[in-house]
């Protein structure tokens, strides 16, 4: 990870403007911690949003089916975090294009991530969250997209889900072959439109595309 952070430093360094980096891709992927990491190591002031208040609730997407064809099967299920629709993107283009206009704006507050004052006069603004995978990708300066397997996914969420944000791990398990299945058909193809893309796994991060 390190060579990849000294990387973006000296390309963010480099540009004469405002600069927003996306950091999207799928849930257990890395992106806060990679994210965290490009912050710090920039040790100056940044702009990291979390992009997660930008998803339409559980509570309100919990009666909300799809029925969709898989693999030659027709599947009805929940609509999970992966499909487009369960985020509302066109509000955080609006934010996207607020902070290139050079405007101030205050995240959205929530139970477990207070709102904070965005400011576009620091040098770079990080998105952070799988919303940023499905805006205009014009509206990005760069994308940097992560996903990782089956089993690494469920084991991270597991752990970061029940612990700060208290959600049932029996839940958990049981979403979570539909959402991976949902995050092949509706979210994956947006892969390919990022600048880098990183495979993570316990041994660290694989690089598969990368184009500064």
């Amino acid at each position: 990870m390190d060579s990849i952070i000294q990387d973006l430093i000296k390309w963010i360094n480099a540009q004469k403007k405002h600069v927003i980096i996306g950091i999207t891709g799928h849930g257990g992927a890395g992106k806060s911690t990679f994210a965290e990491h490009l912050k710090q190591a920039l040790d100056q002031d940044v702009n990291l949003i979390c992009t997660d208040p930008y998803i339409v609730s559980s509570a309100l997407r919990k009666d909300t089916k799809i029925t969709y064809t898989y693999q030659n099967e027709t599947r009805t299920a929940k609509m999970t975090a992966c499909h487009p629709l369960a985020h509302y993107v066109e509000a955080l283009e609006r934010d996207i294009q607020m902070t290139h206009a050079g405007m101030e704006w205050d995240t959205i507050d929530t139970d477990y991530l207070p709102s904070k004052r965005v400011e576009p006069d620091k040098k770079l603004t990080i998105m952070e969250g799988m919303s940023i995978a499905f805006v205009n990708r014009d509206y990005l300066d760069l994308q940097i997209y992560l996903y990782t397997d089956s089993e690494t996914e469920l084991n991270r969420r597991s752990s970061r889900d029940t612990v700060e944000r208290n959600r049932n791990l029996e839940d958990i398990q049981k979403s979570h072959h539909e959402r991976r299945i949902q995050y092949r058909h509706f979210m994956s193809p947006y892969k390919s439109k990022a600048d880098i893309i990183l495979f993570t796994d316990e041994k660290g991060l694989h690089i598969e595309k990368y184009q500064l």
